[in-house]
């Protein structure tokens, strides 16, 4: 049921990094390390395969193998979401019946726009998604890696189509957001997706947050979280700030390539090894980026591994 993703203990989801050997295969004991980790601290699902995930950049049975994974260890934990976009849209309706069969509580996907999509197929799509899934669909607006812009009226469209149970809204309009939210049905729930504005896209009205350094800073994240749900807004700008001392390290190198590096850091992930095409860091980029993490607030979880 749609409503399930409001159920949860909290929203707060990372944006689940799909953990490789240097061959490329899915790294199980890591993926497990990982996703216990996060539950550990307290989140409350996971988002799976999507852009942090490398979704579209892995062979399908890496895809199929994590979402059955991260459902299996979810369970009477918190609610698992698994992007199923793709470059051809077939691609992903059979991801989203994968998806659903193993019981994930919702879909999600980003729209089409490889080579420039019109407002009326990316509309078209979403519609087709809902009516092939039998999982409650999540929509996804993310323009700067779109390159689509879309208005109120059309975002607010997307919500009324049938089977769509919310929204992952990553940009950093917050009118836009705001006025989106209040568009929600009761059964309807928006996720924040910049992590830059978590504290303030709750305080707008976001009833939770999927990122990509929930992997790396959860009890960062989750304290945001707590303060802004209390109405400690002060407290929850302190905490913010402190999380984006962390970001704008992470700005200045490759965002998941930087991610991966701070999970082996962390001894989460054996290998910090990105699916082609995407490089790790350089030795340089990691003596710098560990050498700028050093003075944040995750500077003492990063441990002694070359």
């Amino acid at each position: 049921m749609p409503a399930s993703l409001l159920d949860a203990p909290n929203r707060i989801v990372p944006a689940l990094v799909t953990p490789l050997t240097p061959s490329g295969e899915l790294d199980v004991p890591s993926a497990e390390r990982l996703i216990e980790h996060l539950y550990a601290k307290g989140v409350g699902g996971l988002y799976v395969t999507g852009s942090t995930g490398e979704g579209i950049y892995l062979d399908w049975p890496v895809r199929r193998k994590l979402v059955e994974l991260s459902i299996s260890m979810s369970r009477g934990r918190g609610k698992v979401i698994a992007h199923v976009g793709a470059i051809q849209a077939s691609q992903a309706f059979e991801l989203a019946a994968h998806a659903a069969k193993a019981g994930a509580d919702a879909v999600a996907s980003i729209p089409p726009f490889v080579g420039g999509c019109s407002w009326d197929e990316v509309y078209a799509y979403y519609t087709r998604l809902c009516q092939t899934s039998a999982a409650p669909v999540v929509a996804y607006y993310i323009p700067g890696l779109t390159g689509q812009s879309l208005s109120l009226d059309q975002l607010g469209s997307l919500l009324q189509v049938k089977g769509v149970c919310g929204l992952k809204f990553t940009d950093f309009n917050l009118y836009l957001m705001q006025r989106l939210i209040a568009r929600l049905r009761e059964d309807q729930i928006a996720y924040n997706g910049p992590d830059e504005m978590l504290a303030l896209g709750l305080q707008m009205g976001a009833q939770g947050g999927i990122g990509t350094t929930y992997n790396f800073m959860p009890e960062q994240i989750l304290k945001i979280a707590a303060h802004c749900a209390a109405g400690r807004f002060t407290d929850a700008i302190a905490a913010q700030k402190q999380a984006n001392e962390v970001i704008e390290v992470l700005l200045r190198f490759q965002g998941l390539a930087a991610t991966k590096q701070i999970l082996f850091w962390q001894g989460l992930i054996a290998s910090p090894t990105c699916a082609a095409p995407r490089a790790g860091l350089t030795p340089e980029q990691q003596a710098d980026l560990r050498a700028r993490l050093a003075r944040t607030a995750i500077g003492e979880t990063l441990l002694n591994r070359a």
